[in-house]
């Protein structure tokens, strides 16, 4: 039996609402009662009754009831209860995988959600900005971005969220100035590349130059570094990850302001729309732990990336 056939009849879509309330009671905890799930709902009583039976009858939930103390939760099969609220996978949307470290994040996320059996699909696209602005229009159920973007991110719209850290290094090791001829800081007339949709990228650049005479090349991330090869720009800051440290010249961050904001930086966080009830459920199921050691297997050539 298709449990969702009827998802968007009447009785389906309070099903959903009904699916989505329980998934933050907890096992032992008293469930709502039907006069109050009625009334929020706006239905009648034999409405809410029909959907607890339908799910007790599937397995998703077992109830007990304990006269005036009221109803309590014995058992709920999280998946089926995900189903039950419409949610049949997930969709995310992370920085373009050109580093291990992001592949082992993807890697990760995808193993960490098949262990409630659900199927995350991801989509890469570059700049914080654009993958915030996605989430926030519904495109993504959620999106990876570094701790300093998320925060500013926040603090521009309410409606977003942060819902789970990744840890230290999670999504960058740390970044530097790089430089196309041998140099140790930044100098008037330089030309710097910078990608004003990379909020992080954007900060630290900004940071770096403060009170010098260069000029400002607007470019995709993904093209500073063979923009720098050709010559076209003297400079840029980038993260350490995948440079070739033989083939460049690399210095650390002068600015210590663009130094005290790459330790945010380094942090990978999830970012959803606050209204997403379902994921922020969700994001508590995760361990970080598990996902750190998966994403350092994959940095190090022990596992095979699998997103």
């Amino acid at each position: 039996m298709n449990i969702l056939q009827d998802l968007y009849s009447k009785s389906g879509m309070v099903m959903r609402k009904v699916a989505e309330e329980l998934l933050f009671v907890e096992v032992g905890e008293r469930v709502p009662k039907i006069n109050e799930l009625a009334e929020k709902y706006a239905v009648g009583r034999g409405t809410i009754q029909s959907v607890l039976k339908k799910m007790e009858e599937t397995d998703c939930i077992k109830l007990e009831s304990r006269g005036h103390l009221g109803t309590f939760l014995r058992m709920k099969n999280v998946p089926l209860l995900l189903n039950y609220g419409g949610v049949s996978n997930l969709v995310g949307v992370m920085p373009l995988p050109y580093s291990k470290k992001y592949e082992g994040l993807a890697t990760a996320l995808h193993e960490e959600f098949s262990q409630i059996d659900l199927p995350l699909h991801v989509a890469f696209m570059r700049g914080a900005q654009v993958r915030v602005a996605n989430v926030l229009e519904g495109r993504y159920d959620f999106a990876v971005v570094s701790r300093f973007a998320a925060e500013e991110a926040c603090e521009q719209n309410k409606d977003l969220l942060i819902v789970k850290e990744m840890g230290v290094s999670t999504y960058v090791t740390q970044h530097a100035l790089i430089f196309s001829d041998v140099k140790e800081r930044l100098e008037d007339g330089m030309k710097v590349g910078v990608d004003s949709f990379s909020t992080d990228q954007h900060a630290l650049t900004l940071a770096e130059t403060e009170g010098k005479k260069v000029e400002m090349v607007q470019l995709n991330y993904m093209h500073l570094l063979e923009n720098l090869k050709a010559n076209k720009i003297d400079a840029m800051v980038w993260n350490v990850d995948e440079i070739d440290k033989s083939r460049f010249h690399i210095t650390s961050l002068a600015s210590e302001k663009a130094r005290h904001m790459d330790k945010e930086m380094s942090n990978a966080v999830l970012v959803v729309h606050a209204s997403n009830k379902k994921i922020q459920y969700l994001s508590n199921l995760l361990d970080s732990e598990k996902i750190l050691k998966i994403q350092q297997e994959v940095e190090r050539g022990e596992r095979i990336p699998s997103y």
